[in-house]
């Protein structure tokens, strides 16, 4: 695929990114932080609440922006081939609680299901290395489940040293997880 690159969230991608959230057949879109249109009662597939959706999206990077109480803020960037969406990356610009700190690390990534196995999730895991550098973040956190060995290889591509394999037992009582999860560290000085 030629012409990809990283972009800000925008709401003329609407009908594609509709597209990739019927691939994802109701799974979570990592990366996406679909998560805070459901914390705000929008529902994405109205034109409306998408626009709103994806102007969060843009306010929280800002320095003058307070997210909303438990979140931190983050930047994200969506991957797309001209007007067609192939996935996002969030990078938190803070690991601000338990959750971050444990199971969620600095950044996720997600590429939607049709686009995946040319690479993509390498594009848009290095271009938030780079949003990483330029605020000053020292080292990154990554997690993947034990079993994504696609991501495990991505990250790992990208400088990831692993630093432990975490048992499900420690993690799941906490955060529901089903899985061992695995945790890198990205070294970005």
């Amino acid at each position: 695929m030629t012409g990809i690159g990283l972009i800000e969230p925008s709401a003329a991608l609407h009908a594609s990114f509709m597209r990739s959230t019927t691939e994802w057949a109701g799974a979570e879109q990592d990366g996406a932080s679909v998560f805070y249109a459901a914390k705000y009662g929008w529902d994405l597939r109205n034109a409306e609440d998408f626009a709103q959706w994806v102007q969060l999206l843009k306010d929280l990077e800002k320095p003058h922006f307070t997210p909303p109480e438990g979140f931190v803020a983050q930047s994200t960037l969506w991957l797309a081939h001209d007007d067609e969406y192939l996935g996002a990356v969030s990078l938190r610009h803070e690991l601000g609680n338990d959750f971050l700190r444990e199971v969620g690390g600095y950044i996720g990534y997600g590429i939607r299901p049709s686009a995946r196995g040319n690479r993509l999730a390498r594009t848009a895991l290095a271009g938030s290395l780079e949003q990483a550098r330029s605020l000053g973040l020292p080292r990154v956190l990554l997690t993947c489940n034990d079993s994504n060995t696609a991501s495990a290889r991505t990250i790992e591509a990208c400088g990831g040293v692993l630093e432990r394999v975490t048992p499900v037992a420690e993690i799941g009582p906490r955060f529901g997880s089903t899985e061992d999860l695995r945790r890198y560290w990205i070294e970005l000085s």
